[in-house]
């Protein structure tokens, strides 16, 4: 594609992975959260993040199997997405209805009072399925959000709040005779809303120039794994008519896949997530499972307000840079987390810069997707024929 338009015809779209803030709960200052990175986020004309958490102090625990018991934080903490400067938040998550329907609607209320645009939740489903359109320069860009990784009951339903959720079945299939061997694991999205999926792309793609689709989908701590239903969705998707996938979940970053010329981020990881491991579970719920086979190590010292396994503390910054209302370019700036859940972007310069990139270079290798450093972008490109 040619690069010929100026910057009055050239909307850039940011979109960072999962955002958990807490500074109000630590009696912190809330803009500290996003202090090295909201120039940055604020140079494009758009900007969507994940929201992990509800910002609330209503409703009560949904008990079940396993409850997910941190996912509410003071309302206040949205002053840390306010001062970042993101324009859309997608609250889709394993999250999103930890505390029941009063909190989730009261976190739509907050984000909405301070000019976020949500998408993926809703008082019902009709409203999690709708889109959030933004014009900048003429162009219309329209969000959608989906959450593949939603417990039981946090889907939202006609009359009941909740998530647009796209449920998945899992089978196991043996690979070899020998008993006890890993099977293969197979998963498959439910038909139907795959299908409810597709109708609202197309209903949006006839109303906009560009369509980006938030997905909360995939397995969480596992280096480079892309579940099987993951590139089959994906692919519906752009077939429906979506120009960009930005993916999250994982608390890591993953692989780039280039299909039809669009770009999906399985995973754009961690930005600005702070986990309470200073609290205890309330009483009556265990607490996190801990394990070195799914990716949960013990916390090392220094790191106790970050998981801060050293993979998890690489991130990144998608970008895609529409020309004549098109997307004309995708790539992606390096960032790195600290100990305090603080994401900074970091130069070519800075010898973590290169540590994101080699990271990267494999799994996106393994998709057919190629990178190119461009000052202090990594653009990302398919693989030539004949070419590794």
């Amino acid at each position: 594609m040619t690069n010929q338009s100026g910057p009055n015809n050239t909307v850039v779209i940011h979109a960072v992975g999962d955002c958990g803030p807490r500074r109000v709960d630590y009696g912190e200052d809330p803009e500290s959260l996003f202090a090295m990175v909201h120039k940055k986020i604020k140079e494009a004309d758009i900007s969507v993040c994940q929201l992990e958490e509800i910002l609330s102090t209503r409703g009560c625990l949904q008990y079940r199997e396993n409850p997910t018991w941190i996912g509410r934080v003071h309302p206040d903490n949205v002053k840390s997405l306010v001062f970042a400067g993101f324009d859309v938040v997608s609250n889709a998550s394993n999250h999103c209805f930890d505390y029941g329907p009063e909190a989730l609607l009261e976190c739509i209320d907050v984000l909405r009072r301070n000019n976020l645009k949500v998408i993926g939740v809703g008082k019902d489903i009709l409203e999690a399925r709708q889109p959030a359109i933004l014009e900048r320069k003429g162009v219309k860009v329209g969000f959608l959000a989906y959450n593949s990784v939603a417990p039981p009951e946090y889907e939202a339903r006609e009359g009941k709040p909740g998530c647009s959720a796209i449920h998945i079945s899992t089978y196991y299939e043996a690979q070899e005779y020998q008993a006890g061997t890993p099977p293969k694991i197979i998963t498959v999205a439910r038909e139907e809303d795959v299908r409810a999926m597709e109708e609202d792309i197309r209903g949006l793609r006839r109303q906009v120039d560009v369509v980006v689709v938030v997905m909360h989908w995939g397995v969480h701590h596992i280096p480079g794994l892309i579940a099987m239903y993951q590139p089959a969705v994906g692919y519906r998707a752009i077939d429906a008519g979506a120009d960009l996938i930005v993916g999250h979940h994982a608390h890591m970053i993953k692989g780039i896949e280039i299909y039809k010329n669009k770009v999906i981020f399985y995973s754009l990881g961690n930005f600005a997530e702070e986990v309470p491991w200073h609290l205890t579970p309330p009483p009556g719920v265990r607490a996190l499972p801990s394990s070195a086979k799914y990716g949960r190590r013990s916390v090392q010292p220094g790191w106790e307000r970050y998981q801060g396994e050293p993979e998890k503390r690489l991130s990144f910054m998608a970008k895609c840079t529409v020309r004549n209302k098109t997307i004309d370019r995708v790539s992606f700036l390096p960032a790195w987390i600290n100990q305090k859940a603080e994401p900074e972007i970091v130069p070519a310069t800075d010898e973590r810069f290169g540590q994101v990139v080699k990271y990267m270079e494999p799994w996106c290798k393994e998709l057919g997707t190629a990178l190119r450093v461009e000052g202090d972008e990594v653009v990302v490109y398919p693989v030539q024929p004949g070419k590794t």
